[in-house]
């Protein structure tokens, strides 16, 4: 009989071995990140005291997120995967989420349109080698992209929340202080009007969150390649998940040589609510959590 319980610290371990056989390109510290920002929301399915699944959930207060649900192969298709989803449901529920969101690989998504989640868009998947020696050129010279310094995070997170939907200052302090070397924003008349955060992991460079001003698509090219310029690994893949209504992301994709690699599907459940400026989002923090 499957029972279902919080995942703690020593299960770490587990998920990080499940995402990774996945081939989802997540360290461990990526995993023990996702179970900090909220280890009340995150759970681990049993038999007989053997996990065999996780799901994790993310509380952005009138927003929810779910991600990271794995069931071990030889335990699918047996409802594990809805009773793990259902119970992250519960809880943010119970957090006063209205709307929850979360991105499915293709064959997940009867499974989440059957507890009512529809789908907004899809979200893809870009790639690029990145090779020693390689940079790129600003696009203009008017536009000044600086390291973010700690004291500029809330501010960030401000303009972050009106094109993420809501404020998720735990998701962009965690990241900036894995990565600070590799943060950066863009302000006009002292405000923020963009930002770009990266991460490395074992041959990948991570891009994303990445967000700018609708009408400042010069500003957003330059991130990027600040960003790209800045990255210390001699060789490396770059990888950048971008929502598809970001036509303006994805031709900039195009002229720097990403290739587009997969998709996944963006859905919704509750209030159709919290939707923010999609078109301002270049690069989504994970699929885990936005």
């Amino acid at each position: 009989m499957v029972s279902i319980r919080l995942l703690a610290q020593a299960d770490i371990n587990f998920v990080t071995e499940s995402v990774q056989r996945a081939r989802w390109g997540y360290t461990k510290r990526d995993v023990e990140r996702c179970w900090q920002y909220e280890p009340e929301g995150c759970f681990i399915a049993e038999i007989n005291h053997q996990p065999i699944g996780h799901v994790f959930s993310v509380n952005y207060g009138k927003m929810g997120w779910i991600g990271l649900l794995i069931v071990k192969e030889e335990h699918r298709n047996r409802g594990v995967g809805t009773v793990l989803t259902k119970i992250a449901i519960q809880y943010l529920r119970k957090k006063g989420v209205e709307t929850i969101r979360l991105e499915a690989v293709e064959k997940a998504v009867p499974l989440y349109k059957r507890l009512g989640f529809v789908k907004e868009f899809d979200s893809l998947r870009f790639s690029r080698p990145l090779k020693q020696g390689e940079s790129f050129k600003l696009s203009g010279q008017k536009i000044k992209v600086e390291r973010i310094k700690e004291e500029d995070l809330e501010t960030i997170t401000k303009f972050d929340s009106k094109y993420f939907g809501v404020k998720r200052p735990q998701v962009l302090q965690s990241l900036y202080r894995d990565s600070p070397q590799n943060c950066f924003g863009v302000k006009e008349k002292q405000e923020t009007i963009g930002y770009i955060m990266s991460r490395p992991i074992p041959n990948i460079h991570r891009i994303g969150p990445w967000i700018c001003a609708e009408e400042e698509p010069e500003a957003a090219s330059n991130l990027l390649i600040t960003c790209i310029n800045a990255i210390e690994e001699k060789e490396t893949e770059l990888k950048i998940g971008m929502p598809a209504p970001n036509t303006k992301g994805t031709k900039l994709m195009a002229k720097l040589g990403f290739k587009l690699i997969g998709k996944s599907i963006r859905m919704v459940w509750g209030k159709h609510k919290h939707k923010g400026n999609i078109k301002g989002i270049y690069g989504i923090a994970g699929p885990e959590k936005g």
